[in-house]
């Protein structure tokens, strides 16, 4: 009988262990993120992905939909995760960016994965168009950074996984790495 207890004890200790190691997901709704592919998701996203890192990790799940955003700073330990059918459209207001290099864009980060069958839409021709509009109108410098899909610089232990990226500004760039530990895995564009 002693060693019967011993042994559900330790299974006990393994099983909350295990369940401990595993992290949450929390869907983007619940932040207020919306799916209707108007509404200016980039605040939502962004208290999103520092509210889960905040509290030690997560992954940040898309559904179907699409959600328009700006520059979205990635976190360590924070996940993104897009179903099929999710797709991230980019906006196509210059302004959204903030000078940032990319719709989600990390420097220093760590531990984080980008992954699912959903797509990120940069809509580059479009943002493009809205960027010589606003250096002919001397708004902006000509020099204005032109952001891509993902920029990462000076990362570790970060992958990027099966999700299709499409329309990026950067004309050849689908993503930008600098330095770091990156792995990019079957992620592929379908524009043609």
């Amino acid at each position: 009988m002693k060693k019967l207890l011993i042994i559900a004890s330790l299974l006990l200790v393994s099983l909350a262990g295990s369940a401990q190691d595993k992290q949450p997901v929390y869907k983007s709704s619940f932040f207020g993120i919306r799916s209707n592919g108007t509404t200016d998701n980039t605040t939502s996203i962004q208290k999103a992905v520092d509210f889960i890192a905040s509290k030690g990790g997560g992954t940040l799940e898309f559904s179907v939909g699409r959600y328009l955003t700006g520059a979205v700073q990635l976190k360590s330990g924070v996940d993104i995760y897009l179903r099929e059918g999710a797709v991230i459209v980019g906006s196509s207001n210059i302004y959204s960016y903030g000078g940032h290099k990319g719709v989600f864009w990390g420097e220093g980060i760590s531990d984080v994965t980008i992954s699912g069958k959903g797509v990120i839409d940069g809509r580059g021709p479009e943002l493009l168009r809205n960027i010589d509009g606003q250096i002919k109108m001397r708004h902006i410098p000509d020099d204005t950074t032109v952001p891509t899909l993902v920029y990462l610089k000076d990362c570790k232990n970060v992958n990027l996984k099966d999700f299709i990226l499409r329309y990026p500004a950067t004309r050849d760039n689908l993503y930008i790495i600098e330095g770091g530990d990156v792995k990019v895995e079957g992620c592929y564009t379908d524009t043609k």
